[in-house]
């Protein structure tokens, strides 16, 4: 959702989501072909801190809209207008994001893989789940501790909330074969695989800027929620929240040896906020359960 600071994210949706720009977004024909996508989990919708609103289909970047008083979206995927006049055209758009889904390699094949999860766990599809995904790619700026610049811009994958808790968790994803999450075994012990795991000093990251700005990301879902409901016209959620003050790893696919002595020296570490699913991400129906309690999978 871009950067957590609360006057000015307030301030940046107030001028740029306001009433009149959200209206005309909603009488605008492509809206409605998007909003039917979203309400069936097809489509993803992420408010970022700019003042717009990012539309997602199979992990690519359908669309952006940022408050105007024409109605119109500023871009598409390739840096195109996106001004479906029907729903063939609409359909077209689409099979292009699907080709770029097939195509991706790297952190754009992970957002396409990813992308599975929108059916499941959105919180605009009907009956809405307990454990919904309420943002993805979320951006921190710059961190400065004691005046001086701890950690770099930083972007999460996911981020859940458990609307029975009401608590935020912040997940990083990694495919088993990423570079990321292996580190040579070799004769060393656990505690040496583990801090030669280079997404470890991520982790520690992403914790950092969560002790930092835990009121400030707080905050911001509030008024996440009143302008998606504005949007959208439902309740994504109306209780307090809470954060879960540390950054869980997400895992999936198959690993190498490599890859397995390192997943043991993770779980060692990590206990509860390493997750492993040893397949492709569509057969996560427990993934709620592991988020809040940990993964109960075999040992890797």
């Amino acid at each position: 959702m871009g950067e957590f600071k609360r006057d000015l994210y307030k301030r940046e949706h107030d001028r740029q989501l306001g009433i009149e720009q959200l209206q005309k977004m909603q009488e605008m024909p492509w809206f409605k072909l998007l909003k039917e996508d979203v309400e069936r989990g097809d489509v993803f919708p992420a408010l970022r801190y700019s003042g717009e609103v990012d539309f997602y289909y199979r992990g690519a970047l359908l669309c952006k809209y940022k408050g105007n008083l024409k109605g119109a979206p500023t871009t598409s995927r390739n840096k195109e207008p996106f001004n479906p006049e029907n729903l063939d055209d609409y359909k077209m758009i689409k099979k292009g994001c699907e080709e770029w889904g097939r195509k991706a390699s790297g952190e754009a094949n992970e957002r396409a893989a990813l992308s599975v999860l929108y059916g499941k766990f959105s919180p605009y599809i009907k009956p809405a789940p307990s454990m919904i995904l309420l943002d993805i790619e979320v951006g921190f700026p710059k961190l400065f501790l004691n005046n001086e610049e701890n950690h770099r811009n930083t972007q999460v994958d996911l981020l859940f909330l458990d609307k029975s808790t009401g608590k935020l968790y912040f997940i990083e994803v990694k495919e088993a074969g990423d570079g990321r999450v292996k580190a040579e075994s070799g004769d060393r012990s656990a505690q040496e695989i583990f801090d030669s795991v280079p997404v470890v000093e991520q982790l520690n990251e992403y914790d950092a800027h969560l002790a930092a700005r835990e009121d400030e990301i707080l905050t911001a879902y509030q008024n996440y929620f009143s302008i998606m409901r504005e949007i959208f016209g439902c309740e994504i959620y109306s209780g307090k929240l809470s954060l879960y003050n540390r950054t869980k790893l997400l895992v999936y696919g198959e690993s190498t040896e490599n890859g397995i002595q390192s997943l043991k020296a993770l779980r060692a570490k990590l206990g509860n906020d390493l997750i492993v699913f040893e397949n492709v991400l569509d057969m996560v129906d427990d993934l709620p359960e592991r988020i809040t309690a940990g993964s109960f999978c075999e040992e890797p």
